[in-house]
């Protein structure tokens, strides 16, 4: 009763044949409606794009000959960087200049694209980006070919599988030019980065800074881990003929320490507390580089002299440019008996300075020294290790002190004692002197500094005949400090005036310049920010 007849069946089976053959039909109008409607949008898309480029061809700016718009790109990726707060800025947190100018038009695209110049510099930061960064990577590879390539990696301390990318730039280490790699995380496992990097060739690299963050335990007496002894490298061992400029964390020695033949600028922190990986015989020929113009050591991170290498005197002919943080045996051991005739700036920063060595081969002969900055270092008193300093570099020009809450003195309290008690005035060629020091708020330690060194404009002639020009004292406090003498304390800041010329601050960097060494024009040292943790500025100056 409930089951159909064969006529139902019948008529069932005919109209469901007949609506297969509409839907398929309907189906293949479709698809060839939809298929028409593509190519039209592509026409239309053709259309559109030749007309955009016949109306945009009388453009000014689109008849720039590509040469000409190739250069004015690259000015685009000479601005430093840097955000406010002197981090580096990544392309997730703002885009890069050259995928920027990807977007603007398709005229400046294609010339974006094939502009080499424009993609020589891969920056990456974990957590990982939404793009995978061997895709990127890739594409930067392909289109800064045949250029040499900057690299700038950080790896902070989320999860994340960096050594594929770590193993991708490897294979090109032909092609760098200047990299940058720097780790919060140090539980990352660098072994198979330090063997593929050992006997490896890199023919272009100028500039070189590691900072992996390792965790090295104490040395240990089966010598599975010692400092450095000698100069042998451990990577690029094929050679890197333009390493000039190198920045370490103190573990990077113990396994990855690069040639350092042909280097110019030596840079070693401890970003918390040691190792000290380098050994004194180790430290002493890297003194002896021909080429060594910069030297920075930031915390304790050499191991002292033997006690046949104590008091002996040291030559460093070629230095310009020292920094020096945290370790004061080392300095006494080291400037205590240094003869270094062209150093131009030297920076002591965070140093419980030394007592003067009683010894008769004690002597620092400094003659070229002209800038000189002294950051937060106590014990002048009672070591007079600054007296000792003086000596043996007596011309300096310019000298810049910092002391956020000093407890224990600071250097201008001390060289007005040295002038009050002792009746010795350092440095009375000085032109500008720049100070913070938290608490010294009145005129009067300032007046005091300024009158002994109180000279009007005047010239000179030097060994050779040159003219010299001797500027008049020139001092620089804060902003707040200016206002504040000149409201509160009229009197003293009118006599002050008389005195020597006073001007203002505003930024920590006029009292310590972030970039090192001076003058440097190398835009990824002026980026990596990484060493700045033992040579950083405290101040509260608002």
């Amino acid at each position: 009763m409930l089951a159909q007849t064969e006529l139902e069946i019948r008529e069932r089976e005919i109209r469901t044949e007949f609506l297969n053959r509409i839907g398929r039909e309907l189906e293949g109008r479709r698809t060839a409606l939809t298929q028409q409607l593509d190519e039209i949008n592509s026409s239309l898309s053709q259309l559109w794009t030749e007309y955009g480029q016949l109306q945009n061809s009388g453009a000014y700016v689109n008849r720039i000959p590509t040469e000409i718009l190739c250069q004015i790109f690259s000015s685009c990726l000479n601005v430093p960087k840097l955000s406010g707060d002197g981090y580096y800025t990544y392309e997730d947190e703002r885009p890069c200049a050259e995928v920027i100018l990807t977007h603007v038009c398709q005229h400046w695209r294609n010339v974006a694209i094939n502009d080499p110049n424009l993609w020589r510099s891969f920056r990456y930061k974990t957590p990982r980006w939404k793009r995978d960064p061997i895709s990127r990577f890739n594409s930067y590879l392909q289109r800064s070919y045949p250029t040499t390539i900057d690299l700038f990696i950080h790896f902070n301390f989320s999860s994340h599988e960096d050594m594929t990318l770590l193993s991708a730039a490897v294979l090109r280490v032909d092609r760098w030019r200047r990299v940058t790699i720097i780790s919060e995380d140090n539980k990352f496992n660098w072994s198979p980065f330090q063997l593929a990097l050992k006997d490896t060739r890199a023919p272009n690299l100028e500039y070189f800074s590691f900072r992996p963050s390792l965790f090295v335990s104490g040395h240990a007496s089966s010598g599975h881990v010692l400092p450095a002894s000698t100069l042998e490298p451990k990577i690029f061992t094929l050679g890197a003929p333009k390493l000039a400029h190198i920045h370490l964390d103190s573990t990077v020695p113990y396994f990855f320490l690069p040639p350092l033949s042909n280097v110019t600028t030596f840079s070693l922190d401890a970003k918390y507390v040691g190792p000290s990986s380098v050994t004194w015989d180790a430290f002493l020929d890297i003194l002896a580089l021909p080429g060594l113009t910069n030297l920075s050591i930031g915390g304790e991170v050499l191991l002292g002299p033997s006690h046949e290498q104590l008091h002996r005197p040291i030559q460093a002919n070629a230095l310009q440019h020292l920094r020096w943080s945290v370790d004061p045996d080392g300095l006494n051991h080291f400037l205590s008996y240094l003869s270094a005739p062209k150093l131009e700036t030297l920076v002591l920063c965070r140093i419980h300075l030394p007592h003067v060595p009683n010894t008769t081969t004690a002597s620092i002969s400094l003659p070229s020294l002209r800038s000189l900055y002294i950051i937060e270092c106590a014990n002048l008193a009672s070591s007079h290790y600054i007296r000792f300093l003086a000596s043996g570099c007596p011309d300096i020009t310019h000298l810049s002190m910092s002391y956020y809450r000093p407890e224990s003195g600071h250097l201008l309290g001390y060289l007005n004692q040295e002038v009050e008690v002792e009746g010795r005035c350092h440095w009375t060629n000085l032109e500008t002197v720049t100070a913070y020091i938290d608490g010294a708020n009145t005129v009067a330690p300032y007046l005091a500094f300024a009158q002994p060194r109180k000279r009007p404009e005047s010239s000179s002639l030097d060994s050779e005949g040159a003219s010299l020009l001797h500027r008049p004292l020139t001092l620089r406090v804060s902003n707040r400090l200016l206002s504040s003498w000149a409201t509160h304390l009229p009197e003293g800041w009118e006599e002050l005036n008389k005195v020597c010329n006073v001007t203002s601050w505003t930024t920590s960097s006029e009292i310590l310049p972030a970039q090192w060494p001076p003058g440097g024009t190398n835009c990824v040292m002026q980026n990596d920010r990484s060493s700045q943790f033992n040579f950083a500025v405290d101040w509260n100056e608002l």
